[in-house]
């Protein structure tokens, strides 16, 4: 048995889908697309409407959506549930058969489920007819009935062994040569007779057109004259009009001009003298902005002289703000490291800050920049550790080599200790030199105190 959801070969399926989308009648296809919310979206996208003057384009949308789901069974059976019913003859036949006792008897008899539909040899003999050979391809591939395999076999191939279907093909084709064959020479009529209206009515409208244009001119022609009329009875009024408006006009001048005079004099009087009280107050202000200029002059000086003591105290703040450094940088540093009489733990110390001073061109050992500059530069390494212990997990993953992080950071350690033994051995060296060295009055002073002379050396 082959069931409509099986691959049947030979039948093309979607034309046979287009040719049962075709048969339906238009409300019959308007509540197939109604009644599915998605084909409905796709048919009025863009604000179309579910119209019978737009049938060929909801049918190209409906074969459309059908394609991309492959004609699947949901699809295919909600169309031919619209379709079946406009077959009526054929409808009728099929279901009061299988609503008879007849087939309730058979389907007893072969155990079959109540879903089950099949014809059997004799039944399928009975109503299956030439004339209705597509409906039965469409409920061969989308009824729920079962074929045989010799009967889909004589549904797909009847066409080439049936005379009566070649008889009603060649009588089909000769009345479409004759249908044809008028409608070339009713065409021709049509042709014919088109051409001779087409030749009157351009002959009429030419007519129409050389009426307009005469009727054109004539009304231009009245409205010419009208015009003319009319302009000349307006300037003959505004003539009379302008010659008393002139006179008037010649009367009022000659009034203005007489008034106006009189009031230019008057106000030439009076800037004359408002001119004289300018004139004095000028010289008096004259008088006093010379006064202004020398108590600013005077002003420059003395800020000149206060400017210049500014600066003075200003050099002098800054010579006593280096004296720490100028001390520090007379020191005459190997010189004093094999003097000393160190422990071993103070000489350590005492090495690691030499090894942060820089020789200049005569190799004399001397700290670089002031003595601020010097312990930063100290402290630099000890915060540069420990900003890369606390961002190790970040640094490690961007430095790429974890091993070779870490040996940096080891040999780090060793440098910040050998800094803070050197801070250590300057904090007490600055100590002992600011305190037991130099009395309190000699580092009052603003400059460095003499070296002690060789005598008091030796004392």
């Amino acid at each position: 048995m082959l069931g409509n959801n099986e691959k049947i070969q030979g039948v093309n399926t979607p034309e046979l889908f287009a040719a049962m989308l075709s048969e339906l009648p238009w409300r019959a296809l308007n509540q197939y697309i109604t009644g599915n919310a998605q084909l409905l979206k796709v048919c009025t996208f863009g604000g179309h409407r579910v119209d019978p003057n737009q049938r060929p384009r909801l049918e190209k949308q409906v074969i459309n959506e059908a394609v991309k789901t492959e004609y699947s069974e949901a699809t295919c059976n909600a169309l031919f549930a619209a379709w079946y019913p406009v077959h009526a003859e054929l409808h009728e036949k099929l279901e009061t058969y299988f609503k008879s006792d007849e087939y309730k008897a058979y389907r007893t008899e072969n155990k079959l489920s109540d879903e089950n539909y099949i014809l059997c040899t004799e039944k399928f003999d009975e109503f299956f007819s030439a004339n209705e050979l597509k409906a039965w391809k469409i409920l061969l591939v989308f009824s729920p009935l079962k074929f045989t395999h010799e009967q889909a076999d004589q549904i797909l191939n009847h066409q080439a062994s049936s005379p009566e279907l070649l008889e009603q093909i060649a009588s089909l084709e000769a009345r479409l040569d004759a249908a044809t064959k008028k409608a070339a020479a009713a065409s021709a009529d049509v042709e014919k007779a088109r051409a001779a209206q087409q030749a009157t009515e351009n002959e009429l409208r030419e007519c129409k057109q050389q009426l307009r244009n005469a009727k054109s001119e004539l009304d231009s022609v009245n409205q010419k004259l009208q015009s003319s009329s009319a302009e000349t009875k307006r300037l003959s009024s505004l003539l009379a009009t302008r010659s008393e408006e002139l006179t008037k006009q010649a009367a009022n001048a000659n009034e203005n001009a007489e008034r106006t005079l009189n009031r230019l004099q008057a106000e030439t009087a009076r800037l004359k003298d408002e001119l004289n009280a300018w004139q004095n107050k000028y010289q008096e202000q004259l008088l006093a902005n010379r006064q202004i200029q020398n108590d600013a002059a005077n002003t420059d000086t003395r800020a000149e002289k206060a400017n210049a003591e500014r600066d003075a105290a200003k050099a002098k703040l800054a010579e006593s703000q280096k004296f720490v450094d100028l001390l520090l940088s007379r020191i005459e540093w190997a010189k004093l490291g094999s003097m000393l009489k160190l422990s071993p733990s103070l000489r350590k110390n005492f090495n690691s800050m030499l090894k942060r001073l820089n020789y200049e061109e005569d190799l004399s050992l001397t700290i670089e920049g002031t003595l601020t500059q010097f312990w930063g530069r100290l402290q630099k390494t000890e915060t540069e550790l420990i900003q890369k212990v606390a961002n190790s997990n970040t640094l490690e993953v961007a430095n790429g080599d974890m091993e070779g992080f870490w040996n940096e950071i080891k040999d780090s350690f060793t440098e910040v200790q050998t800094s803070l033994e050197a801070r250590v051995f300057m904090l007490g060296f600055i100590n002992e030199l600011l305190f037991s060295i130099y009395a309190p009055e000699q580092l009052a002073n603003a400059i460095i105190p003499p070296p002690a002379s060789k005598k008091k050396s030796a004392e």
